[in-house]
Formats: C-alpha cells, structure tokens, sequence
C-alpha cells in the first residue's frame, strides 16, 4: 500500500469519525432545545402564577355579610359589600340546627336566606309563655311590680346561639372567610 492510499484511508476513517460525531453534537443538541423549550414553558407558567400572586396581594375585596332574622324562622345573609362574593359556602347555626347553601356568586345585595323550622316553633312556644306569664302578672297587679314573671330573660328567651360562617373567592382567587357567632344573649326572633 502506498502512501497516498494510506493517507486516503486515514481521511475516510477521520471523515466517518466526523460524521459521527457531528451527529452525535446534532442529537445533543435537539434535546438541549427541547430542554430549552420545557424551561421556557415553565419559566412563563413561572410568570404568570406569579403575576397572579401579586394580582391577589394587592386586590381589593370589598365583601361584608350581615345577618338577622326576617321572620319566624327565617334568618338571612346579606352581602353588603360593593364586590361580588365568588365560590359561597354560606353555613348558618342555631342552636343545633345548621343550614348550608352555596353560590357561585354573591353579588352586593344579594340575600341568602335560610329556613328554621325548629326555631320557629321554639319561637311560637317562646311566645307562647311570655304572654301568658304577662297575663299572669297584670292578674297579680300588687306583687307583679315585686315578682314580674314576664321577665324575658327569666324565662329564657335570650338562651339562644347563632353563628354565621361565609367561605368564598375573590375574582382573584383569594380564600376568604367571614365568621361570626352570637353573644351569650341571643333571640331566635323579635319579641313584643
């Protein structure tokens, strides 16, 4: 073999080498860009969760609930507030009587009203024995004014608790929670 074929023979051999390095760098680097890709795809899932967190952070959640009886056994939930209330869970409790009602949204206004039935039947009972301990006391004229028994809070008109607990999301996201329980002295409903 002469020198010229030898030195062909090294270039082909170098030549193959090259390709096959050149396509072993070519492969490497389709997944370095698909790397690339995956990180920039994060990196702009990145951005945006974090440009929602500081959409939350700042946000201004103008929601406000008030709650009372309407009626007889008929307590309501106001939203008072200028926002809209999104995702409610609103849960009210009386005594052991609970009551939930869920909304998607709960715009300023709007009511949420919830049915007691066995607060109001302890209510009309309630009633019921308030006037006839009034009866009671104007029959007995001279000691009503020294004994009265139509003392509400004596006979336990005001034994009651109610407590009120409000779950919902502002447009944003945020979680937030309203939570209020009655004092000690508590009416199931206006008494006269």
């Amino acid at each position: 073999m002469e020198a010229g074929d030898v030195a062909g023979w090294l270039g082909g051999i170098a030549g193959i080498a090259a390709v096959a390095y050149a396509h072993q760098a070519n492969r490497q680097a389709r997944k370095a860009n698909t790397t690339a890709r995956e990180a920039n795809t994060l990196a702009k899932e990145a951005n945006t969760y974090a440009r929602r967190s500081d959409a939350r952070s700042i946000e201004r959640d103008d929601v406000r609930w008030e709650g009372d009886w309407s009626a007889p056994g008929r307590y309501e939930l106001v939203q008072r507030g200028e926002a809209t209330a999104h995702e409610v869970v609103a849960t009210v409790t009386v005594d052991d009587e609970e009551r939930t009602i869920r909304k998607p949204h709960v715009a300023k206004g709007q009511i949420l009203v919830f049915d007691f039935p066995v607060a109001a039947r302890v209510l009309a009972e309630e009633r019921r024995r308030l006037e006839q301990a009034r009866a009671e006391d104007a029959a007995n004229s001279g000691m009503a004014s020294m004994l009265p028994r139509a003392d509400p809070m004596r006979l336990g008109l005001y034994s009651h608790s109610i407590s009120e607990r409000v779950d919902w999301a502002t447009p944003n996201g945020t979680h937030k929670v309203h939570d209020y329980s009655s004092p000690t002295f508590t009416t199931l409903g206006p008494h006269d």
